[in-house]
């Protein structure tokens, strides 16, 4: 993943010293997560107007990353939508608006993925015994056609609890394993609840789902017909689609300084 070629980039963008300002505290950002790829960093955006917060969004362009995440019940407001944009490492966050593309921009994270993503994969004793409750009417009617959903999930449960920052992401390829419709369907219910919502264009169509479970995610890759090809849980803070790997960010910080030399050139 690397930044718009410079050809590629917006004209007649009007820039104003307050965004340029804005731009450099991003760039500074994007040069300590280089070197220090540990929690993210919101840089200062200072007083923009939203005309210039608009601005801001249109000169760091779409990347591959886009997707929501949804309030917790007791919270107020819509979902929050962030993007990565051209220069990954760069997130904007904000919410979709109501037409067009785009994002309504609330701030700025600079790292591998923005922290409200990142997940500690916890242990978790539920998950460990199959995932539903035993009184689940669904679990009921599902568990006599059971073959390997349960140890599936003691699976994952086992790598949540082993889980440190060192390992690599552990994947269980659900469509390459033998399962039942009731193995299936059991899953599907034990990953529903996620608040997380991501879509890779990066990946052809790919799309990564939290789960009920910290650190527990789902990841789906379908071809053009909506085939799937790929249908895996993984145990990561942040799934590897997702974040911003280290030589993209190297990457990202050459090309970024490339463009806050051309947007230099058209100060106001």
């Amino acid at each position: 993943m690397t930044g718009r070629p410079t050809e590629e980039r917006p004209e007649g963008e009007p820039v104003t010293r307050a965004l340029f300002s804005a731009l450099e505290r991003v760039g500074a950002a994007l040069e300590r997560a280089s070197t220090s790829p540990a929690l993210p960093e919101r840089p200062e955006l200072g007083n923009l107007t939203p005309d210039e917060r608009r601005r801001l969004v249109t000169l760091l362009g779409d990347g591959e990353i886009s997707g929501t995440v949804q309030s917790f019940g007791g919270e107020a407001g819509g979902p929050l939508y962030l993007r990565e944009s051209i220069h990954p490492g760069i997130w904007l966050v904000g919410s979709k608006p109501e037409n067009g593309d785009g994002v309504v921009l609330s701030h700025i994270e600079v790292g591998r993925a923005p922290g409200i993503l990142i997940q500690t994969p916890e242990p978790s004793p539920f998950l460990e015994s199959g995932g539903l409750a035993s009184d689940d009417p669904v679990a009921d009617r599902l568990r006599p056609g059971l073959m390997n959903a349960l140890p599936l999930l003691k699976e994952a449960s086992h790598h949540l609890a082993e889980h440190s920052p060192d390992k690599k992401n552990h994947r269980i390829f659900l469509n390459k394993l033998p399962l039942s419709e009731g193995d299936a369907e059991w899953i599907d219910r034990v990953c529903a609840g996620g608040r997380i919502a991501l879509a890779s264009k990066g990946y052809g169509d790919c799309r990564v789902l939290s789960t009920g479970f910290s650190g527990l995610w789902r990841v789906l890759y379908r071809n053009p017909e909506g085939i799937p090809l790929l249908d895996a849980l993984c145990v990561a803070d942040i799934p590897d689609e997702v974040a911003a790997a280290p030589e993209d960010v190297s990457q990202s910080l050459s090309d970024y300084r490339d463009f806050l030399e051309w947007v230099a050139r058209d100060l106001s």
